[in-house]
Formats: C-alpha cells, sequence, structure tokens
C-alpha cells in the first residue's frame, strides 16, 4: 500500500488516502455488492408491505404470536414458497415482527424461506430432477421447523424490547 511506505516526515493526508488505488478498489467493489442486493431488499420491502396490506392482523395474531410449534410450523410454510433470497427476507422479518409473530415464529421463517422459493424449486427440478425438486423444499421446512422450536425453547420472551 502507497500510505504505508511513505517516509518518516511525510503526513499522510486524505488526498494521499484518497489516491490510493486499493481503497478506491474496495469503495468500488463495495458499492457494487450495495447495487447488486438493492433490488432483493426492494422485494423484500415490498413483500412485507404486501403482508401488512393484504394479510388481516388477525392472521398474525392467531396463527404466528403464540410461542407454540403451530405458529413455528405456520412461519415455515408461510417462507418456504415465498422467492425471497437472504437480503429479502430480512425486511420481510422484520415487518412479521412488527406485526407481532412470535420470535419462535420468526426464526422459522428466517431459516426456511432463503432456501427456497417457487423460482429455484421449478428451477431445481429442471436441473436435478423431480427428487431434489421435493427434497430442497422438505429441508428448508424441517430445518425451519427445527430452528423456530429450538428459539422458542431456549430463548425467553423479554415483552419488555419487543
Amino acid at each position: 500500500m502507497y500510505f504505508c511506505n511513505m517516509k518518516q516526515h511525510e503526513e499522510v493526508t486524505f488526498q494521499t488516502l484518497a489516491n490510493n488505488e486499493d481503497i478506491q478498489s474496495f469503495f468500488i467493489s463495495l458499492l457494487n455488492v450495495v447495487c447488486e442486493m438493492a433490488p432483493y431488499l426492494l422485494l423484500g420491502f415490498f413483500i412485507a408491505g404486501v403482508l401488512h396490506v393484504f394479510v388481516p392482523q388477525r392472521f398474525y395474531a392467531n396463527y404466528l404470536s403464540q410461542n407454540n410449534k403451530f405458529s413455528v410450523v405456520w412461519a415455515a410454510l408461510l417462507g418456504v414458497p415465498l422467492p425471497l433470497c437472504s437480503c429479502g427476507v430480512i425486511p420481510t422479518a422484520i415487518g412479521l415482527r412488527n406485526e407481532k409473530a412470535s420470535k419462535g415464529a420468526i426464526a422459522s421463517f428466517l431459516i426456511a424461506t432463503p432456501q427456497t422459493g417457487i423460482d429455484s424449486i421449478l428451477a431445481t427440478f429442471s436441473l436435478m430432477g423431480l427428487g431434489f425438486a421435493i427434497i430442497r423444499p422438505t429441508a428448508a421446512l424441517i430445518t425451519g421447523i427445527c430452528g423456530g422450536l429450538l428459539v422458542n425453547r431456549l430463548v425467553k420472551d423479554d415483552s419488555c424490547c419487543s
């Protein structure tokens, strides 16, 4: 790096650092990653908005707010077919939490959703056949349910911070 090989008497200035190709390369790479993630984050915000507008509040109260195994299963079943990646699932999960879903249900949704989606299941079927197209969402459902049940069992629901 240029600024590390300078002589002792030279002063490190912003101009010296700004001319460094490594730092410029870092910020260009960072901008590229942000630009690649932006559509998925926007999709996640959009789906969170759609769920907020079109899914009645009583659905969350009846099916996802309880700290039991049924809320975990419902959250995993809700998440498996959604076409969200790991970037887009975060805003959707925040929306579910704002709708008072339980922590176990949120964990189940966060685990199950990015593993599959209708689009990736169809792509798996076309590339790897029916067996993998069945195993993949089944594994996502099972791991989501197991993760949500572990959260329900191990994490205490602190009502002061929700």
